[in-house]
């Protein structure tokens, strides 16, 4: 009976959250310490794999790309549905970012991008309470994936505010900006 109790105990502390559960602290995402961790800026906390690539996110997840709010920025208009290698309008070291406005994009400097697993999503349903399901490519953030014709969507938290002339909405950012 208590080596059953120890197995269980053990096979417990072996699970970690999924990403885009709740956590209050790294260990809650993963008690063994491995990559995913406690993005503690959004509400409930998020467990998130920071650093990711197009591969290396868990199946229920994919790789986002965030970056600082527009108006920490000053805003250069580019052109978001130009095909490389037709310019944009940024620079070398930029990117052309749509932002929550159909049409409208800004160039954002690459290096101030920070990446993230965040948990896909269909529907609202699929997320946790405060959280909805939004699709990635607008509104400050973009994605790595190897199929560039799916826009995947993911669980962020839920917007206070309309921010579009259109009634769109943008989430607070994932990546804590």
């Amino acid at each position: 009976m208590v080596l059953a109790a120890t197995a269980l105990l053990i096979s417990l502390g072996g699970c970690g959250h999924k990403v885009g559960d709740a956590c209050t602290n790294s260990a809650d995402c993963d008690p063994s310490g491995g990559t995913r961790t406690c993005d503690l800026s959004q509400p409930g906390g998020y467990c998130i794999v920071d650093g990711c690539d197009a591969r290396s996110c868990p199946s229920d997840s994919v790789c986002a790309r965030f970056f600082p709010e527009q108006p920490l920025l000053p805003v250069k208009v580019c052109d978001a549905t130009a095909v490389p290698p037709a310019p944009t309008g940024c620079d070398a070291d930029e990117i052309c970012l749509p932002d929550a406005n159909v049409g409208a994009a800004s160039c954002v400097r690459a290096a101030l991008e920070k990446r993230a697993c965040v948990e896909t999503c269909g529907s609202d349903g699929d997320c946790r309470g405060g959280y909805v399901c939004q699709a990635l490519g607008m509104c400050g953030n973009g994605y790595l994936t190897l199929n560039p014709a799916v826009i995947p969507k993911y669980c962020a938290p839920a917007p206070l505010v309309p921010l579009t002339a259109d009634g769109g909405l943008c989430p607070l950012n994932t990546a804590g900006y």
